[in-house]
């Protein structure tokens, strides 16, 4: 990448995360408009060109991403919180069924605290959606910033 490219990209990065900190649920919502408008402006472009299917697909998802943007978003939070709390469940029966293969405590401890942690990562994503939303979306943005941040440093420190 260029030095111009890894500074254009940095900002962005940077600015993204500013925006998941700032508006958080918002953002979804506006990026959820963003890529539903796009879709629809590709569709369209689409249409013109002479590809009608493809085009069809295009504005309905874009539609669809437009009018049900949350509802998607909640869906897939859903999705997540089943799969994380599947994923504990069984990670910890699997523990406990064949035994803890480390003979020291801290060892154990840390063997069985990942699929305890799926396991609350999964009931607070699927109890109290709204307020963990918002704490993965400061994470997001606060990991974005930094990433950023160090693309920045990365661009003016190689050449």
């Amino acid at each position: 990448m260029k030095k111009s490219e890894k500074i254009i990209a940095a900002i962005l990065s940077m600015v993204v995360g500013v925006l998941l900190i700032v508006l958080k649920g918002k953002f979804i919502g506006v990026i959820a408009a963003v890529v539903g408008v796009s879709l629809i402006v590709l569709g369209l472009v689409d249409a013109f060109g002479g590809g009608i299917p493809p085009a069809v697909i295009k504005i309905v998802v874009g539609v669809l991403i437009v009018i049900c943007g949350f509802a998607i978003v909640r869906a897939v939070i859903y999705v997540i919180s089943a799969v994380l709390l599947i994923a504990g469940v069984l990670l910890l029966y699997d523990k406990l069924k064949n035994g803890l293969r480390c003979i020291e405590t801290p060892q154990r401890i840390c063997e069985i605290a990942m699929p305890s942690v799926c396991i609350l990562i999964g009931v607070l994503l699927l109890f109290h959606n709204a307020k963990m939303m918002n704490v993965i979306l400061i994470l997001c943005g606060i990991l974005s910033f930094i990433e950023g941040g160090l693309i920045l440093f990365n661009a003016f420190v190689e050449d």
